[in-house]
């Protein structure tokens, strides 16, 4: 029942967030990413990968679609010739006011009849759940 729980949240997510980035023509992994680079400065597609667990295929394709809208700039990193560092553009930081908008207004429907104290205590226990699950071995 947990994992359905899960999947229906996090549909509900991706359509919400979706349609509200539809006219910056960011989709919701693109989202993620952004959102990840605006917290992690000088991070490598393997970092990204890493992060993510999500297949490196899946991430250099969305990382091409960043970089072609403008939303990122992959710069030599200095230490290691073969790769590539990835850092936000302008025009991304641009958008971050209104990324930030459309997550608070969706955890205003998601945490909603929750009080702060319910809300404090399910960020904690979640943030436990993903670290143990993080630990998992490959």
């Amino acid at each position: 029942m947990l994992m359905n729980n899960l999947s229906i949240i996090i549909r509900h997510c991706r359509t919400f967030c979706e349609r509200k980035l539809r006219e910056l023509d960011i989709g919701f992994s693109e989202q993620v990413i952004l959102m990840y680079l605006s917290e992690n400065k000088n991070v490598s597609q393997d970092d990204i990968v890493k992060h993510f667990m999500i297949d490196k295929g899946a991430i250099a394709k969305s990382l091409s679609k960043l970089e072609a809208k403008d939303y990122i700039i992959r710069n030599e990193n200095p230490l290691d010739k073969r790769e590539k560092l990835i850092l936000l553009s302008s025009k991304s930081e641009q958008i971050f006011d209104y990324m930030k908008l459309i997550l608070e207004e969706w955890n205003q429907y998601f945490f909603r009849g929750l009080s702060s104290e319910e809300i404090e205590q399910f960020v904690r226990i979640l943030g436990t759940m993903a670290d143990n699950v993080s630990q998992i071995p490959e």
